[in-house]
């Protein structure tokens, strides 16, 4: 799989959007967002390698597939907010 540094950049920037508007849709404090920032770029570049993989191309953007690449983004990435943990119930903020 060879990709060049400008695809990689883009790659990278999308992934970065796509955890940055999970952040922004489901709110959240900082740690939500870096994890949803980290767990984005690791499923898009997961996403777009299984895609090379088994040669399966939807929504190319040059050398990038970026359909299995976004899918993989915002599942990973929502994953990622998940795991962050911030969903615990405040026992003093309880009514």
């Amino acid at each position: 799989m060879k990709i060049a540094i400008p695809q990689l950049i883009f790659g990278s920037l999308a992934a970065g959007l796509i955890g940055s508007v999970i952040h922004l849709v489901l709110g959240g404090k900082l740690l939500r967002l870096v994890f949803s920032l980290v767990f984005s770029w690791i499923g898009f570049w997961a996403g777009h390698a299984i895609a090379n993989r088994y040669s399966f191309f939807y929504f190319r953007f040059g050398t990038i597939n970026f359909g299995a690449a976004f899918f993989g983004a915002v599942v990973i990435g929502l994953f990622g907010f998940w795991i962050a943990g911030e969903n615990k119930i405040d026992k003093d903020n309880v009514e």
